[in-house]
């Protein structure tokens, strides 16, 4: 990820920590976050509602793991293994926000290049 994005925007520490401090909600083959530093604020306010959750609801945590948190086609995508109705809204409300920010700096995006991803007006003129 590092290659891709402007060393400013680097945030691979971050999300380190952010699946150290949430690791029991992945699953074991989860090859890491697919998306860009913008979208980091999304991803860590996602892992902090749906962790709350789990502990509210006493769920097994084998029962609802994390498969996947990547960019598809311009697009944030969060796929689970188990969920329930409050889990599909907070993944669908984590995804619809993340669709309107820039995925290098997390600000307002003009729209996406092509299909493949959302920049600010800022990073398209570097594109």
């Amino acid at each position: 990820m590092a290659a891709r994005y402007p060393r400013k925007y680097c945030r691979e520490k971050e999300y380190e920590e952010l699946f150290n401090n949430f690791e029991h909600l992945f699953c074991s083959s989860f090859w890491g976050f697919e998306i860009g530093p913008g979208w980091f604020e999304h991803i860590a306010d996602f892992l902090v509602k749906f962790d709350r959750h789990m502990k509210d609801k006493q769920y097994n945590p084998e029962d609802f793991k994390i498969m996947q948190i990547k960019n598809k086609f311009g697009s944030l995508r969060i796929y689970l293994a188990g969920s329930d109705f409050y889990i599909n809204s907070l993944i669908a409300e984590t995804e619809a926000n993340a669709r309107d920010c820039c995925i290098i700096c997390g600000k307002k995006a003009l729209g996406s290049i092509g299909i493949y991803t959302q920049m600010c007006e800022e990073h398209i003129k570097e594109f």
